[in-house]
């Protein structure tokens, strides 16, 4: 962050609901970029929260990539 830099922000008022595709999520921030799909009139802006999220299954590397060769 530079010195100086102008951090202030507007909150937005929730009215409509976008579907995204993200890779990771830490917390409740997309680590990285989240891509728009579509817009989604059917949905309410109050019911979409990230309880409705699927928490991936951990898996080990050794699982993905097999055992280390000796």
């Amino acid at each position: 962050m530079e010195r100086g830099q102008d951090l202030s922000w507007e909150p937005l008022r929730v009215a409509l609901v976008a579907e995204v595709a993200y890779e990771h999520l830490q917390g409740d921030r997309f680590r990285h970029t989240a891509r728009f799909l579509r817009w989604r009139p059917d949905r309410d802006p109050a019911s979409c929260t990230y309880d409705q999220l699927e928490a991936p299954v951990p898996v080990e590397l050794h699982e993905v990539f097999g055992e280390p060769r000796a």
